[in-house]
């Protein structure tokens, strides 16, 4: 008797030990934990510019909840005049950075170990525009010509296209840093203007103009387009936080699947002061996400999926930048990305 008493006992004790052993096992081997019990993992990410349509994906997926799933604690630190999203990155004030690759190719050239995880744009959106009744109707009529440019890292694109018309930027055309809207065009201090084609070209459109009323230069077209938009990290970064790097494109990949569904509704979500000027009125906003989401659709955004990266335009960009941008040389593009992190988060 006193025995069966003592086998019970034991056995009682055991469940006890297992359950407990169990119970530990998942608390501490969630592949969603961080690093301390009840701890969320951080990441933060630096936009390229302010809060707006261009990254509606990410404000979504924060204001939805989709990185808080994927137990990451996000901080988006926005963008703006004097604020170069590479700079942040390697001076490790940021984890992840929204870039456009031809602004990051200056800097891995100079030594800096940095990586593309994901391709956000699949084309690019740069335009420069002329007003039709000036006499610019060809890339080779924009010789002697004023050309506004956005400095920073922006710059780069018609840089190459001008280039790509035999002229020298330094000595053929006369470069005008360039506000971030379309005044100095429409009031004739430049003949030449850069525009986003989710942004500033619309901007006199909603004014009252015509596009009729201008001149287009679509850099993609004219074989200047550079990869945009894409999200950049430091190579030890990624290599102690592959994990975290999977679970954050995971949750990007779901708020920008719903930003792109449902624009407006995306609009709505990041809560933005539409009163504050003509770029962050609510139409305007509108419309740079429908324009942004077909930038994330064209071409392998719809075949193979968001954020994959194409290594031929990887590489048309490397080499457009290379033969035109004296700051970027011996870049091997190997070296410069990785589907790694892409591949686990689509499965």
């Amino acid at each position: 008797m006193e025995e069966g008493k003592s086998s019970k006992g034991f056995m009682m004790i055991l469940l006890i030990a297992v359950v407990g052993f169990a119970s530990y096992f998942l608390l501490f081997n969630n592949p969603n934990q961080g690093g301390e019990e009840g701890e969320m993992d951080r990441v933060t990410l630096q936009l390229k510019w302010i809060e707006q349509a261009q990254f509606m994906g990410f404000l979504v997926a924060r204001e939805m909840g989709y990185y808080e799933e994927e137990n990451i604690d996000i901080e988006i630190l926005p963008g703006g005049v004097g604020i170069n999203p590479v700079d942040v990155l390697i001076a490790g004030d940021a984890d992840v950075a929204v870039a456009w690759t031809g602004n990051v190719l200056p800097a891995i050239s100079l030594g800096e170990d940095l990586v593309n995880i994901g391709q956000g744009m699949q084309a690019s959106g740069m335009r420069l525009m002329a007003l039709t009744e000036s006499d610019i109707e060809e890339p080779g009529d924009i010789e002697g010509k004023k050309i506004g440019v956005w400095p920073g890292g922006n710059e780069l694109e018609p840089y190459a296209f001008i280039e790509m018309q035999g002229l020298d930027r330094d000595r053929d055309v006369e470069l005008v840093n360039q506000n971030f809207d379309m005044n100095q065009l429409l009031n004739g201090e430049i003949g030449l203007a850069s525009a986003m084609i989710y942004n500033e070209y619309w901007l006199p459109i909603e004014a009252g103009y015509s596009e009729d009323d201008f001149v287009v230069f679509d850099m993609e077209e004219e074989g200047a387009g550079m990869l945009q938009d894409a999200l950049f990290v430091k190579r030890e970064f990624l290599n102690e936080n592959e994990d975290l790097l999977v679970r954050f494109m995971r949750a990007s990949m779901k708020g920008w699947e719903y930003a792109i569904e449902d624009p407006e509704r995306a609009v709505d979500l990041m809560n933005l002061d539409f009163t504050a000027n003509e770029v962050t009125a609510k139409d305007h906003q509108i419309r740079m996400a429908e324009e942004t989401a077909k930038l994330y659709k064209a071409d392998d955004g719809t075949t193979e999926g968001l954020f994959y990266i194409n290594t031929t335009k990887l590489q048309q960009t490397i080499d457009i930048a290379t033969e035109y941008i004296e700051e970027v040389e011996g870049v091997q593009m190997d070296n410069i990305y990785t589907l790694d992190i892409w591949r686990e988060a689509i499965k």
